[in-house]
């Protein structure tokens, strides 16, 4: 097994604060913002813990696809953030 090349840290605190932040942007009440936060940042833990390597863009698609289920307004705010909408 050679070594890992990281190129993204990911940490459950990163997704969460991320996640929460397009959640206030919405203006959404803030529990409600906190538990899905929490929510994405603890599936997407179990998720990569068996990978060995994720894409940036692999860990935005797990994401987005927890957020459909969740809340399609904040999953469709994470998926566009870097567009110009």
């Amino acid at each position: 097994m050679g070594k890992k090349r990281i190129t993204y840290e990911y940490t459950h605190n990163g997704v969460r604060e991320s996640v929460l932040r397009h959640a206030k942007a919405l203006r959404l009440p803030e529990g409600w913002g906190e538990q899905i936060a929490e929510r994405i940042a603890t599936a997407t833990d179990k998720w990569i813990d068996d990978k060995e390597i994720v894409t940036e863009d692999d860990l935005k698609n797990f994401i987005c696809k927890e957020l459909d289920g969740i809340s399609s307004d904040i999953a469709f705010a994470y998926r566009n953030h870097d567009k110009i909408i």
